[in-house]
């Protein structure tokens, strides 16, 4: 996870319901650049273990180089992690620790979360075309969205795969990375025997492009997901003004932290 240039109210939520959460056996790793003291205190005391992104890296997005240092973290800790998930922060919850959702499952696999859309969605489309141009785009054009903000598998799948994807953003630093993202695994296909696939009726939810009326809660206000079971993690809750109010009445009702008004219906990676 990476946090660079945020308000220490922005990052509240995230880290209040991972706290929340309970997770067991878990470490909680964050790439910082340009950050307040003010945050880094507080990552410390609940835990966190901080990494700077060094300076070589001071003109490469912290949204490419998040996979670089993903790699670069991971490479000499194959026997302390079984698990990895990569996650966004600032409009993320957890509502359940999301590896004992897969504690029992004992093969390799990477975890993709998929949105309600497809790849004709004009940003995605828009993303694929300036990458790869319109005839590869066309190949894959009714796929659905999978949506970058999280990835998660067991060790050996998620650092290949983190792996692959620096080395592909970084021979193409403009180029947007959720693009470079659904190309590598629709069009090349890299770990296709080992994806599992997380839509909305899975443990994480990416609710940007769901119609509002289609998201349900249960009578203490946890998101259920297409099965009518409390999600491990919500993507996306920002687009939705009544999720919204929610996260800011469980989790840091002592801050006025949502002022502007939700946005509604927008795309976020």
């Amino acid at each position: 996870m990476v946090i660079e240039n945020y308000s220490f109210n922005t990052i509240l939520p995230f880290f209040k319901s991972l706290v929340k959460a309970n997770f067991e056996n878990c470490d909680t790793v964050i790439f910082v650049r340009y950050v307040s003291s003010k945050i880094i205190n507080y990552l410390r005391k609940i835990g966190v273990f901080i990494f700077g992104i060094p300076k070589q890296y001071k003109n490469v997005s912290s949204i490419n180089v998040r996979w670089k240092m993903f790699s670069d973290f991971l490479k000499d800790k194959k026997n302390k992690y079984n698990l990895i998930l990569h996650t966004d922060i600032r409009d993320t919850f957890f509502q359940k620790d999301i590896f004992k959702y897969y504690e029992n499952y004992h093969q390799p696999f990477l975890g993709v979360a998929i949105e309600d859309g497809n790849l004709n969605e004009n940003k995605n489309k828009k993303w694929i075309i300036n990458y790869v141009g319109e005839e590869i785009y066309k190949k894959i054009k009714n796929e659905r969205i999978i949506c970058v903000g999280q990835v998660w598998g067991t060790f050996d799948k998620f650092l290949e795969f983190s792996s692959i994807f620096w080395q592909e953003l970084i021979a193409n630093p403009e180029a947007i990375e959720q693009g470079i993202c659904n190309y590598l695994i629709y069009y090349k296909r890299i770990l296709r025997n080992y994806l599992i696939k997380s839509d909305n009726y899975g443990p994480i939810m990416t609710l940007g492009l769901t119609d509002v009326n289609k998201i349900s809660l249960d009578c203490n206000e946890n998101i259920l997901n297409f099965q009518n079971e409390i999600a491990s993690i919500i993507h996306q809750y920002d687009r939705k003004e009544n999720l919204v109010k929610i996260v800011k009445r469980k989790f840091c009702p002592e801050l006025d932290i949502f002022s502007n008004k939700a946005k509604k219906n927008t795309l976020y990676c």
